[in-house]
């Protein structure tokens, strides 16, 4: 039983893993090409000054200081629009261009700093680490065969109201970040949407992390009124 257990915590540890590895990733390929950019320039901006020039900020570097990620959907899929490839991309295998419908694009343009967000990425980044280290402490717990207790209910249900707290952070910083983009960019034949991982995963997990805490106090309490009957 406790392979089993332990399996499946492995799993769930190696998937957690696995996806912060790679939003990090990312993360720092981004940051690595931004400064680069700002290393050359701040170079080239130096020797400028040693020969009595000014130099602009070029446009590369520009475009990296004002990158943004978006997520997009066509009309035709909610009904307000006919055509769902409003778009085209070349196939390289064909050496023909077939029909498309993008659905998320990093573009470059400028917009105001939402209020707020980083102050919500804090939150949820402390959130976050706080709820796999109770999640870890949990499988502790079981593991030493202390599962039916109500140290493990209070562990379930922090767990689930700081996964709940993730998802309002994100979703509350995606959406201000939406309105921020919506005021400076329009693409045609597309509405902007939030993006796919502000749409519930850690909403539905702490939501599950609080039935089984009940379930958990349910069963205790079962427990200890059957104990002072007999």
């Amino acid at each position: 039983m406790k392979k089993q257990l332990n399996l499946l915590c492995a799993i769930v540890l190696l998937a957690l893993g696995w996806s912060v590895i790679e939003t990090g990733y990312y993360m720092m390929v981004g940051a690595r090409m931004g400064v680069e950019a700002g290393w050359n320039y701040a170079k080239a901006e130096a020797e400028a000054e040693e020969r009595g020039e000014k130099l602009e900020m070029p446009e590369k570097l520009q475009e990296f200081r004002h990158a943004t990620y978006i997520s997009l959907l066509s009309p035709a899929l909610h009904g307000e629009g006919k055509e769902l490839f409003t778009d085209s991309v070349y196939n390289k295998t064909s050496g023909r261009y077939v029909p498309a419908s993008y659905a998320t694009m990093i573009v470059s343009v400028e917009k105001s700093v939402p209020w707020g967000k980083s102050l919500l990425a804090v939150v949820e980044f402390v959130a976050a680490v706080w709820a796999l280290v109770l999640f870890i402490r949990l499988v502790v717990s079981i593991n030493r065969s202390d599962i039916f207790s109500w140290r493990n209910v209070r562990r379930l249900r922090r767990l689930g109201i700081l996964l709940l707290v993730v998802f309002g952070c994100n979703w509350l910083g995606s959406w201000l970040e939406l309105q921020a983009v919506r005021e400076v960019l329009s693409v045609p034949n597309y509405d902007l949407i939030l993006p796919d991982d502000s749409r519930g995963v850690a909403l539905l997990l702490g939501l599950c992390s609080l039935i089984v805490a009940e379930v958990f106090a349910i069963g205790l309490r079962m427990k200890e009124e059957q104990d002072l009957t007999i």
